[in-house]
């Protein structure tokens, strides 16, 4: 009596905890940038970053090529962006061995571009390239 009670109350908590899972652990981290300075205020669709330090975190759906781009400060995310897969030939010199962070203004379109490498060296994903654009306020 009392097992089979035990495994019934089992089988609801486990069933609680999956159904309540966040959506967001399915996400793959690609790779992380801690401590990366915004010199300007950006906009996003209706979510405004303003300028700061930021924790930023390159993220892959593992069953779509779509990849994000995480905004936190401190353990709260501001921000979950969107951008595109590049193409990337593995036979380029260029490739850097580790992630890189690039950014590149673009002061006519007011524009933002945030370019994620993630290098030789990944040991799961390695020769990604990643581009992001964003609004930039002055």
């Amino acid at each position: 009596m009392i097992p089979k009670m035990f495994f019934k109350m089992s089988g609801g908590v486990f069933l609680v905890l999956f159904l309540c899972s966040p959506a967001h652990s399915q996400l793959i981290d690609l790779c992380t940038f801690k401590g990366v300075q915004i010199p300007y205020n950006l906009s996003y669709q209706d979510t405004i970053i303003e300028k700061g330090t930021y924790d930023l975190e390159a993220l892959k759906n593992p069953t779509t090529p779509s990849c994000y781009l995480r905004f936190k400060k401190g353990k709260q995310v501001v921000c979950l962006i969107e951008g595109e897969r590049l193409n990337f030939d593995p036979t380029d010199p260029s490739i850097p061995d580790k992630p890189t962070l690039k950014f590149k203004r673009n002061a006519e379109e007011k524009k933002l571009l945030i370019t994620v490498e993630t290098g030789k060296a990944h040991r799961r994903f390695p020769n990604i390239k990643l581009r992001f654009t964003l609004e930039c306020e002055e």
